[in-house]
């Protein structure tokens, strides 16, 4: 193990990627077949410090460990370190780097967990999203970043930013090591490990375009219909699709509901020196100060309402193929636009992206796919035939040291 744990810390002296590095005793430590693994620092880990990606809260010695990490330590993972997120996994960028090109963003908040995994310091990383913070890094750092139905992992000993949302996710480079871990954590419950990968011709899948597509780079519109014909060439059923959430309301929803109670969660932390706090943070909690209690429950009522029909839309589907982003990376210090997720996490669907190309700057492209609420094992196992068609995986070469 501290040939592990010497290696990450070389390799991350550039990426940046881990807030500290080093382990926690557990029942893996001396499997041979040991897989090494990212945390983000929202999760306790017993020995570790939790810091919330910021300075205006000490960082805290974890004396018990997440209950998803307790089940991956169980299973066969060794925790390696804390990775990265933005500030209380909010907006802000941070040093963590893009292992593809260091001139770009990872994108946040799970910063550290998608970089680490794409550049080959480890093989498993586990997250949470919000609104985009899976999804995102993992279109931008070319892995497998998977989110499932809200509440399938449980959320014990987490830093939640917003209850009602929040979910954990995981970062692999392949679609079974991240549904196998998924399914770990939510102790069996998504039944990933019993359910087969249909073939593509099995498939059906609605093309959605949200309200924000003329918002996505040429590249991006190229590879989301590129795959979309790899699809229908092998026989799947691909049609155009709409939802209750392609519009702006879902975004406006999204960020009265996530906003109230990521006030109320920060509040509760007891900051002393709101001079420490980042901008992006402080301008959250002006703009939260100024939503009420009823607007917020309002919020709630009309979430429920879209999830109902949203249920419903994705009756006739095995999963929405859409984007993950409106393009790859920013530059550093930017963290790219949620939008293209933040409907999918406000109706608490699972969602995964798969890595599809690799564009400008030599940075990669992703898709997504979004699936029924309960529907986790379905969605992954068509991801599997997915990622098959896309056959990203030789990319890889170019990081790997």
């Amino acid at each position: 193990m501290s040939d592990q744990l010497e290696r990450v810390r070389d390799l991350d002296r550039t990426l940046r990627a881990f807030t500290c590095v080093g382990t926690s005793a557990g029942p893996s430590d001396e499997r041979p077949d040991a897989i090494v693994l990212g945390v983000k620092d929202l999760f306790d880990v017993a020995g570790l410090p939790t810091g919330l990606g910021t300075t205006a809260v000490p960082a805290r010695q974890a004396t018990s460990t997440a209950a998803a990490v307790t089940a991956l330590q169980n299973w066969r993972a060794v925790v390696v370190g804390k990775t990265v997120t933005s500030e209380f996994a909010y907006f802000g960028a941070n040093a963590t780097r893009n292992p593809w090109n260091t001139d770009f963003s990872p994108g946040g908040s799970s910063s550290g967990s998608a970089a680490a995994v794409g550049a080959g310091l480890v093989p498993l990383a586990i997250g949470t999203q919000t609104n985009g913070s899976v999804v995102r890094p993992a279109a931008y750092c070319g892995v497998v970043g998977f989110k499932p139905t809200y509440g399938a992992i449980p959320t014990d000993g987490l830093w939640l930013y917003a209850p009602s949302i929040d979910t954990v996710g995981v970062f692999a480079r392949t679609v079974g090591l991240a549904g196998t871990a998924a399914d770990v954590m939510s102790g069996g419950d998504l039944g990933f490990a019993t359910a087969t990968a249909p073939e593509p011709s099995e498939l059906r899948i609605g093309v959605v375009h949200t309200q924000d597509w003329s918002a996505t780079s040429t590249e991006m519109r190229a590879v989301l219909e590129g795959t979309a014909r790899q699809l229908a060439d092998a026989g799947a059923r691909v049609t155009e699709s709409t939802t209750p959430l392609c519009g702006d309301e879902g975004l406006s929803l999204h960020r009265t509901i996530s906003e109230f109670e990521g006030a109320a969660a920060i509040g509760q932390l007891g900051i002393e020196r709101v001079d420490l706090v980042g901008e992006k943070v402080r301008e959250m909690l002006d703009h939260a100060a100024t939503i009420s209690a009823d607007a917020y429950q309002q919020a709630q009522e009309r979430r429920a309402e879209l999830v109902t029909e949203m249920d419903e839309a994705l009756s006739t589907v095995d999963f929405l193929l859409t984007v993950p982003a409106s393009g790859t990376a920013p530059s550093a210090g930017d963290n790219g636009d949620p939008r293209y997720c933040t409907r999918w996490s406000l109706a608490g669907t699972p969602a995964i992206c798969l890595p599809a190309a690799l564009g400008e700057h030599g940075l990669p492209l992703g898709v997504q796919l979004v699936g029924r609420r309960g529907s986790d094992a379905r969605l992954l196992n068509c991801a599997q035939s997915v990622e098959e068609l896309l056959a990203f995986a030789p990319n890889y070469k170019r990081l790997d040291r």
